[in-house]
């Protein structure tokens, strides 16, 4: 343990203080509430209640001079008794989330302390630590260009897209509230002025939060009536189903437009992350619309600056012009990123059913390039929910891609390749693997690879348990 680390549990430690180590002050009880309060007052936990209370407990305990053990954490804050801590992997999860809180607070508002809230790994206990140690302790995160894991055999199972579509409009329901989310005002103007994000809100302009969503469509049984939701790879919108009906007759009475889409679930918090970064310095809206890229017209791409939200897979008319810029393609599934200098694959494991009990590794690609205009588009896509909403936070972090890309010049077109790691399917971290140059993006519409989904499948109805094959588009 270093010399400056504490805890009130370290008091009675005749080991540690044997070692030299001076034993700690007696208003340590008063500094730990100060700096709960310190954490709390400068918003660093945002609005979560969850980890409002798992602070709070921890608090509690270090003041008792006890560390509490998982099972306990589960019953005490989440009311979940009687868990087994090898199938449950919540308070693991909420752990290493306020531990990045924590981190993220004391290198934005939280700086100017002069010591700072730390729970060192393989513990849950509050511990107070001199900030300069810490910073010096952690340093910066190095960019790593390495051999990705192994690319695990892709055999996923099916979405249950009709509660996917039900979550959905909770989401959609739910971005009214989180519009007026917010971060810290110095780290916001510092993510606003990097590259990925300043050539995009320049002088207020007018910016397009695209989402990646998917049309399903419905198919009636023998007596009429709708018994299944289907999502099919190459029918993507109304017009696509007619065209269908229309080279297979047989279709027709069966396969019916209900004027349903479904947004994956990750879209909601990357919505609530990305929001603030694209509104003025006053928090007040610049003209901002959110627009389902299956409503994206040929004159917004061109004329407005946008940002797109979603998965690889729901890139809908944005794939062409993100890909035939980039060193990366997509490989035989929307799971599988391929970077075509190194011919490295980047194969996602969240779909696998091994990542119930294992964190998995995921991946995202971070597009940022000018349109056809000069206007500025930037894209978050994720393999899945996990890698999107990762990805998301780590492109709005002043700590992240902000200082990744700090040497560049706003208005430089790059790519960024990220690797989350996701523990069923929540993420847990994100990695800069490669940071890249784009090349100018074909504007003509030529097509630059044969994209998964572009291999014609049966339909896949909605809760059927039946998996689409690997390299015919295992998403959406």
């Amino acid at each position: 343990m270093p010399d400056a680390l504490w805890s009130l549990h370290d008091r009675e430690d005749a080991t540690t203080a044997a070692a030299g180590v001076s034993p700690p002050d007696d208003n340590l009880q008063d500094r730990l509430r100060a700096q709960v309060d310190v954490v709390r007052t400068g918003e660093g936990l945002g609005r979560s209640q969850g980890l409002d209370r798992l602070l709070q407990f921890l608090l509690d305990c270090s003041v008792e001079g006890r560390t509490p053990k998982e099972l306990e954490i589960a019953d005490q804050v989440f009311g979940r008794s009687g868990v087994n801590a090898d199938q449950d992997s919540s308070v693991r999860v909420h752990i290493h989330r306020l531990r990045r809180k924590l981190d993220e607070f004391y290198a934005g508002p939280g700086a100017g302390e002069a010591e700072r809230l730390a729970m060192p790994k393989g513990g849950y206990r509050l511990l107070l630590e001199p900030l300069a140690a810490h910073a010096a302790a952690d340093g910066p995160a190095p960019v790593d260009d390495a051999s990705p894991d192994p690319a695990p055999t892709s055999g996923g199972r099916a979405y249950a897209l009709a509660a996917i579509g039900a979550v959905a409009l909770l989401v959609l329901v739910a971005c009214g509230t989180w519009w007026l989310a917010r971060r810290p005002d110095a780290g916001l103007r510092t993510v606003r002025a990097s590259a990925a994000w300043a050539p995009a809100i320049a002088n207020g302009s007018r910016i397009s939060l695209v989402v990646g969503d998917y049309y399903i469509f419905g198919e009636r049984d023998a007596d009429g009536d709708v018994t299944q939701l289907v999502r099919r790879f190459d029918i993507n919108s109304a017009q696509n189903l007619d065209g269908l009906i229309a080279t297979h007759p047989e279709r027709s009475g069966v396969d019916v437009d209900l004027g349903l889409n479904y947004l994956p679930v990750g879209v909601g918090n990357a919505l609530r992350v990305v929001t603030p970064v694209v509104r003025s310095d006053g928090y007040e809206p610049i003209g901002n619309l959110v627009v389902p890229v299956s409503q994206l017209s040929p004159e917004q791409l061109k004329l407005v600056n946008m940002v797109y939200l979603g998965y690889l897979s729901g890139l809908g008319t944005l794939r062409d012009p993100v890909f035939s810029g980039s060193r990366f393609a997509i490989g035989g599934s929307y799971d599988e990123i391929v970077d075509r200098r190194t011919s490295r694959s980047y194969m996602a494991g969240t779909h696998l059913d091994r990542n119930d009990q294992n964190p998995s590794r995921e991946y995202a690609l971070i597009s940022c390039f000018p349109g056809v205009t000069g206007n500025w588009i930037t894209v978050i896509a994720g393999t899945r929910d996990a890698a999107l909403m990762q990805a998301a936070d780590y492109a709005t972090r002043p700590d992240g891609l902000a200082a990744a890309t700090r040497s560049l010049v706003p208005g430089t077109a790059f790519d960024a390749l990220v690797s989350v790691e996701s523990l069923r399917n929540v993420g847990l971290s994100a990695r800069l693997i490669v940071l890249s140059p784009r090349r100018e993006v074909d504007w003509s519409g030529k097509p630059t690879q044969r994209f998964p989904d572009e291999f014609h499948e049966s339909p896949v109805p909605v809760g059927t348990g039946r998996s689409p094959s690997r390299g015919n588009g295992t998403q959406g």
